[in-house]
């Protein structure tokens, strides 16, 4: 990276993130980062058959490749076939593992395709991934449940190719994975070494790196819904480590959003570290909450509802992208707006009964099983026991408004202009039918309005509804 604005931290140099974690306070709550190494270059995927020999992988024994049909490149060659003839080519046993996608095209991350990868490992396997996303999340927790089939036993070697940068799930020890139709973040775990190759992340489509970016700017109002959460007794403990392992993103990505909009290497470079560094900022603390939040949600619900109107899934990372500037805004609405001393507290606790219907009336066009709901509200009915546990807390967060809580949360939270700006210097999409597919008004509407009853996580919807705003 150039003269300029730079990350605290490089997650290129593996070790010098850990020590940096190991001198952060907050330690009692703070998870191991069981990544071995991450390698960023342009030559990167070179390595593959070293990092295995480093894993104690050595030539001769199996490796099981996982890739989806999508095609792939790495500047003029055809990616899938280039793996294959190095691993082969280093003495390695190559056995290819296709995932198949719906009538889209599209692999989905769900418990059938993870079920698919775990039945074809066999003892002594070691997997690689390569592919962006979704085939990530697959992967991992195929290889996930295998360790813990086998407590005791050496984990398996995982390595992690990334395609694309696409999403923060390639560093993450997390999964989301599709249950009842509904996006679900479960614990998983890391790859034992991480390769991002600028030639095969530059060779990808153009939508791959705006989504990565889209994802990248979550962190811009997410913490802002984390510290809401835990201002509001929602949430067990709140940590300001991720957000300082993320440190600058801000200001490296208004510098280099130009780079990352002509796809160039160097912006290449610069979402492939900060996707990695927002992975591990999510996995120390064993929550997605410093990176997903209320954008996040809105973006869950546009791919629950994407069959409901008959249209393929759009990127995730885009998705909130456009979702960020949103949620920013209503951020700004809240800041200026709330007046605590306006807040009508019996209203802000409505009945189980009430709100139950209210979902099963959401969501019954949208899947008529009722299964969907039944799950949504599974989440949410603890969320809302938790709310009125801790009605308390709310009369003190709106005395302490004016003087703890709106000065914070102006600060975690970054301003619409600011986040607009950066996705529009690197051409990425802005609002829902710039997405790919177009999504109409009307279906990112009804996901931003009631994003906050998928799941159990407190965001500023959950708020806003409460109070009316």
């Amino acid at each position: 990276m150039r003269n300029g604005a730079s990350f605290l931290i490089d997650p290129g140099d593996i070790a010098a993130l850990k020590l940096w974690l190991a001198q952060q306070d907050d330690q009692s709550i703070l998870r191991p980062v069981a990544i071995d190494e991450i390698l960023i270059g342009l030559d990167a995927l070179l390595q593959l058959p070293r990092v295995l020999q480093r894993a104690g992988i050595a030539p001769g024994m199996r490796v099981l490749l996982v890739m989806d049909e999508t095609p792939m490149r790495r500047d003029e060659e055809e990616l899938k076939p280039f793996v294959q003839a190095l691993l082969r080519k280093a003495g390695y046993t190559v056995a290819p593992l296709w995932l198949k996608g719906d009538s889209y095209g599209l692999v989905h991350a769900d418990f059938e395709q993870v079920r698919f990868v775990h039945k074809a490992m066999l003892p002594g396997d070691a997997l690689v991934a390569l592919g962006s996303g979704t085939l990530t999340d697959i992967v991992k927790h195929a290889v996930y449940l295998h360790d813990q089939e086998h407590i005791g036993q050496k984990n398996i070697v995982y390595i992690c190719c990334q395609t694309a940068n696409s999403v923060t799930a390639f560093a993450a020890n997390m999964a989301v994975l599709l249950k009842d139709g509904v996006k679900r973040t479960i614990p998983s775990r890391y790859p034992t070494a991480i390769i991002a190759d600028l030639r095969v992340l530059a060779s990808a489509p153009d939508v791959m790196t705006y989504a990565g970016l889209g994802d990248c700017c979550a962190r811009f109002v997410a913490y802002g819904d984390w510290y809401l959460a835990s201002a509001l007794g929602m949430v067990n403990f709140y940590s300001e480590v991720p957000l300082a392992l993320l440190g600058n993103l801000g200001d490296v990505l208004q510098e280099h959003a130009a780079d990352i909009g002509q796809r160039s290497h160097e912006g290449e470079a610069v979402v492939a570290r900060a996707l990695l560094l927002a992975g591990i900022a999510q996995s120390i603390v064993n929550m997605s909450a410093p990176i997903s939040g209320t954008e996040h949600v809105t973006s869950h619900v546009l791919d629950m509802i994407a069959d409901h109107y008959r249209r393929g899934l759009a990127l995730h990372g885009a998705q909130v992208g456009v979702a960020t500037i949103t949620a920013a805004r209503l951020y700004q609405h809240f800041l200026d707006n709330f007046d605590p001393q306006k807040v009508d507290m019996a209203s802000c606790y409505p009945d189980d009964a009430s709100l139950q219907a209210r979902i099963q009336q959401l969501f019954a066009g949208i899947d008529p099983s009722g299964a969907m709901a039944r799950e949504c509200w599974s989440d949410y009915s603890k969320k809302l026991e938790l709310w009125r546990r801790n009605r308390s807390r709310f009369a003190q967060f709106c005395r302490d408004w004016q003087d703890v809580h709106r000065p914070t949360l102006s600060k975690l939270v970054s301003s619409p202009e600011m986040i607009q700006s950066i996705l529009a210097q690197a051409g990425a999409p802005l609002v829902p039918q710039d997405l790919e597919p177009p999504i109409s008004q009307e279906e990112y509407e009804f996901a931003v309005e009631y994003g906050h009853f998928i799941r159990v996580r407190f965001v500023l919807g959950d708020l806003l509804y409460f109070l009316g705003m």
